[in-house]
């Protein structure tokens, strides 16, 4: 896939192109400026070594995660819960736990690197230095960032003992913790429970699709909008009128949006990510985090959970753990095992695997326009009555009884194998 791109330089091989994670620790670590990161023809990022300036020397190939894996843990410590701020809550993808670390590292004059959305709406990792910022990094990305020379500031401001927090997708931390070489007591590291990287050659084209079918000039992009609902999150646009006199607000469902649902059927994964290495419950990171799917209110709790959003949060190491007994005080906890968070995260067990449509999708793409793509690969999901009825109503017990009558029709028409009786309906 990369021949064409590596035409003018060498073929220097530093890992199996469908193993690259795209981490960059290799560019990082090259003091010769010998190798740069080319999108393939699927818009992922890949090392190209310019053999004008290489010197063979193999560092890059050493400090490759996937030549040289990094050491892991095995989580001491399980949670979920939210933070005690509502606002914070309410701002993050699901309870607040990385911001909760983040202000953590904040308030002793770290600095916090994580991905953000830059003025070109393109995922890229930065480093902020006050809570006020702290939105910028707040919220999931469904694209893959580019990482650029967060690792080499990180490592700066490491060295003069500051304290360090970086986050990201394990790769990416496997990737820092490779190119440092070594454990520095000041760094702590956050990575998510990740179901893989999308390609950003899509998100361009999706931004592109919505600007032209709302006709607005995008300014903003919220993967996890709660604006409804957590559970039932969406994907929120908004921007301008082509003339700039009034704004606009595109809101997707978590069942309807392209985006989401082209993600979640998992045709334009990093190929990388559906043998990913780090898809278990050995850690690379102090810290991972992720959504704790299936949540169920203890008696007496408020179900407010369903739009606000609950975490899941996993103390890999001892640091994690000294670290999260000031954190605790900031959030409401309930103290969990490995096996219930298991059970809300499939990719604490394996990867998702490579769909059978996925080298259809990418033959289509190369000829197809983006609308059609979305008739045949993005279209919104068909819902049983009870999901649809759970999506679209309010918490009431109304909801909760006629939940209650359908699921129990579905499942006796699933018992006497009369599943085809079932309704659907287009969200």
């Amino acid at each position: 896939m990369l021949t064409e791109l590596n035409n003018h330089k060498t073929s220097f091989f530093i890992c199996p192109e469908d193993s690259c994670t795209g981490c960059t620790a290799c560019m990082n670590v090259c003091s010769h400026a010998a190798i740069s990161f080319i999108p393939d023809e699927e818009g992922f990022l890949h090392p190209s070594v310019d053999k004008g300036r290489c010197v063979n020397c193999g560092l890059c190939k050493s400090v490759c995660p996937v030549n040289t894996p990094v050491s892991r843990y095995l989580p001491e410590e399980v949670y979920s819960g939210w933070s005690n701020d509502g606002q914070v809550r309410l701002c993050s993808s699901s309870g607040g736990a990385f911001s909760a670390i983040a202000i953590s590292i904040l308030n002793q004059r770290g600095i916090v690197f994580g991905c953000t959305l830059n003025a070109d709406l393109e995922a890229v990792h930065v480093g902020i230095e006050r809570v006020e910022d702290l939105y910028r990094l707040q919220g999931s990305k469904y694209v893959q960032s580019r990482v650029e020379d967060s690792y080499k500031l990180a490592k700066q401001n490491l060295k003069t003992g500051r304290k360090v927090l970086f986050s990201g997708t394990p790769c990416q931390i496997a990737g820092l913790r490779s190119y440092l070489h070594k454990n520095y007591d000041n760094l702590c590291t956050v990575d998510i429970i990740c179901h893989g990287v999308p390609s950003p050659k899509i998100f361009n084209d999706y931004k592109r699709h919505i600007a032209k079918k709302k006709r607005l000039r995008i300014e903003n992009i919220q993967f996890r909008c709660k604006k409804y609902s957590w559970i039932f999150f969406s994907m929120s646009v908004n921007g301008y009128t082509e003339k700039g006199s009034a704004r606009v607000e595109y809101i997707g469902n978590y069942y309807n949006d392209p985006y989401i649902r082209g993600f979640l059927r998992d045709n334009f994964l990093r190929p990388s990510c559906y043998s990913c290495q780090y898809c278990n419950i050995r850690r690379c990171s102090d810290f991972t985090i992720a959504d704790w799917w299936g949540y169920q209110a203890e008696p007496g709790e408020l179900s407010d959970f369903e739009k606000k959003g609950v975490s899941l949060i996993m103390c890999n190491s001892a640091k994690a753990v000294d670290m999260f007994t000031e954190i605790k005080q900031s959030m409401v906890l309930r103290q969990r095992t490995i096996e219930e968070a298991k059970r809300t995260n499939l990719s604490l067990s394996r990867p998702f695997a490579k769909p059978c449509t996925r080298d259809l999708f990418w033959k289509d793409y190369k000829t197809l326009s983006f609308d059609t793509m979305v008739s045949k690969y993005m279209y919104p999901e068909r819902l049983t009555p009870s999901v649809y009825i759970w999506a679209k109503l309010p918490n009431t017990k109304i909801r909760r009884f006629l939940i209650t009558f359908f699921v129990r029709c579905e499942n006796l028409l699933r018992k006497l194998k009369c599943s085809f009786l079932i309704p659907h309906i287009h969200y």
